[in-house]
């Protein structure tokens, strides 16, 4: 079924339209509607519809299909469907080696994070949710009229390394049914240059060739090799979870880097559910901030590269160095290796903060159908907070939320230590290192659900 749906030559098409028209109206939903008061802006950011969409629905969505399923969001990806339309109609530039290197994937993710999120705050104040997509569909439009093919979705997509680096866990993977069918297929059709800016049944402008396809970061599954495929050949196969951990993987340094500031955003995301937590991992940026006089948004920015930059670099270094010393690792070899190892704890993390954020939304839901813009509710909220409390079937859902907070970062835990055991180390100390590593990073998590969800 999940074959036929993307060999339909039309229905990928379709809804990429779909969302695209989605996104026009999420933002003009959004447009207009803003606040100074940092206060009402967290109680705004679930009573305007399209911000709820986006930030508690929509993203942590993309983030469970990616771990459990893949990269599915890029098939129906309205960016996709615009990069590649103006390409066709663009420059066509080669993208060099810098853009090919993933840095402006990383940098740009770091952006949004940083500045975007928390020192201008686009996931609680609509219109500046808004202006962040405008800025994504201008981009999109920009580097498709310069670069050659897909470039935005595979060289500066700001979630491209996310998405890439959490499908290494998921289930499915694009094969081929047979490697002799494309082994003798005269035309290539897949991957000819006379088929990149097709609208439809485009060749791979990824650069991938389904048979040569290792694992599941680069490809974006955008579905096209299926529909020029001549032969029919290709396929999404089942396969066993996180298979691509257990095997020979090299991450750039772009990559590395990446999950080093996801590593902090997971921390800070699951531990700032409880109060008590978040005021510990808060010590040190308001110290900071307190120090240095710091007020207003800019508060925000250092907090966000202490957390997201400075702390991982700081325990990745470390941890980096020892591998270093003891076991005489290269030092792209110690980091990939504590990238790996520390990967299915923080996308079961991940899962887990998705799972808190769509639950803990529920209530809101009765406000923004009787009020799509949200300022009234959350005037109403703001002035009696009692509104949003004790929802029904939120308390129905805790209980298994209280089972799933503890079992997941155990699960985590558990497919990390196969991970590990699995890599290739210079000797026992290396390993010993990196189960280190796992370990001090799922206590965090584990140490927060059994003493916030009361389960000790």
């Amino acid at each position: 079924m999940l074959n036929s749906f993307f060999k339909n030559r039309y229905l990928l098409l379709s809804l990429q339209f779909f969302t695209l028209i989605v996104f026009v109206l999420l933002i003009y939903g959004s447009i207009g509607i803003a606040t100074d008061d940092a206060s009402f802006a967290k109680i705004l950011r679930n009573t305007n519809l399209p911000n709820l969409i986006v930030w508690s629905y929509w993203w942590p969505l993309i983030i469970v299909t990616a771990i459990i399923f893949g990269r599915y969001w890029c098939s129906i990806c309205p960016m996709e469907l615009i990069t590649s339309f103006f390409g066709k109609i663009g420059l066509r530039n080669k993208p060099g080696n810098f853009m090919k290197s993933g840095w402006i994937i990383t940098l740009f993710y770091a952006i949004v994070l940083i500045l975007g999120i928390h020192t201008f705050a686009i996931h609680r104040i609509p219109q500046y949710m808004a202006i962040y997509m405008l800025v994504l569909f201008a981009t999109a439009v920009i580097v498709g009229l310069i670069w050659e093919k897909r470039t935005f979705c595979t060289h500066v997509c700001p979630i491209g390394h996310l998405l890439g680096l959490y499908s290494l866990l998921s289930f499915n993977k694009l094969g081929v049914k047979d490697t002799d069918v494309c082994k003798n297929c005269k035309t290539k059709d897949c991957i000819s240059k006379a088929n990149h800016y097709k609208f439809n049944a485009r060749s791979c402008t990824s650069e991938l060739y389904p048979p040569m396809i290792s694992n599941n970061s680069d490809c974006i599954l955008c579905g096209q090799c299926f529909k020029s495929c001549t032969k029919d050949n290709v396929i999404i196969q089942k396969r066993r979870f996180a298979a691509d951990l257990f095997t020979n993987i090299s991450l750039r340094w772009s990559e590395i880097a990446f999950f080093m500031i996801v590593s902090g955003f997971v921390v800070y995301e699951l531990l700032s559910e409880w109060s008590v937590s978040k005021e510990i991992i808060m010590i040190l940026p308001n110290y900071i901030n307190g120090s240095l006089g710091i007020l207003g948004s800019a508060k925000g920015t250092v907090k966000a590269i202490i957390l997201f930059v400075i702390l991982p670099l700081i325990f990745f270094s470390i941890l980096g160095i020892l591998k270093k010393i003891v076991a005489n690792e290269k030092w792209k070899s110690a980091f990939n290796q504590l990238v790996l190892a520390l990967l299915p704890i923080a996308a079961s993390m991940h899962l887990l903060k998705a799972i808190l954020k769509t639950t803990s939304r529920i209530p809101y839901w009765e406000f923004v159908v009787s009020d799509p813009s949200g300022v009234e509710s959350a005037t109403k909220i703001m002035s009696n907070p009692e509104l949003v409390k004790n929802n029904y079937l939120i308390n129905i859902l805790a209980p298994s939320i209280d089972v799933i907070s503890v079992i997941l970062p155990i699960l985590g835990l558990v497919l990390s230590i196969l991970v590990i055991r699995k890599q290739a180390h210079n000797n026992i100390s290396s390993r010993v290192i990196s189960f280190i590593a796992a370990s001090l990073y799922v206590l965090i998590f584990i140490i927060t659900m059994l003493e916030w969800r009361g389960l000790y």
